[in-house]
């Protein structure tokens, strides 16, 4: 009986949850499901540590973590290494983004392959088959794919004009 009572509470819990998680905001389900978890964490902790299975300093340690990351943002910024945290993530991005340079018609032909007025759908085949050669994917490199997607736009742009 008191098995019955134990399966009718899941299953009315699972369906509060189902029906909680499809109708509230995705923002707040992320929150509370990254609440849940640290605190499944951490009663997980404590609770190897009071079977026996795991030293007590080491569930407390691990029970600390959760707070740890909450308030690390605040000793970081106190600290004053947060700033330069983020200094050198915005120099990683400006490394890694090509510099925008403006490239000729006639520099856009020769690496597609093509001849002085040649049509839209000239320029779109010789990207399409270029690309299809030397994607990043295939094998090919960044850097190429960069220059074909360039020449691309450029030669489409003259071709508007």
């Amino acid at each position: 009986m008191i098995r019955l009572f134990l399966l009718i509470a899941i299953v009315l819990g699972v369906l509060y949850l189902v029906r909680w998680f499809l109708t509230t905001p995705a923002e707040t389900v992320a929150a509370n499901i990254r609440k849940s978890l640290w605190l499944l964490l951490g009663l997980g902790l404590i609770f190897l540590a009071i079977t026996g299975k795991l030293n007590i300093i080491f569930a407390f340690i691990g029970s600390a973590v959760p707070l740890i990351a909450r308030h690390l943002p605040n000793v970081l910024r106190v600290m004053g290494i947060a700033k330069s945290i983020k200094s050198a993530r915005t120099d990683k991005q400006n490394i890694n983004q090509p510099p925008s340079k403006v490239m000729s018609q006639q520099k856009a032909l020769s690496i597609l392959g093509l001849q002085e007025g040649a049509s839209k759908k000239d320029i779109i085949q010789a990207h399409k088959r270029l690309m299809q050669k030397l994607h990043p994917d295939k094998g090919g490199s960044e850097d190429l794919a960069t220059q074909i997607n360039h020449a691309k736009d450029t030669l489409l742009k003259e071709h508007e004009h």
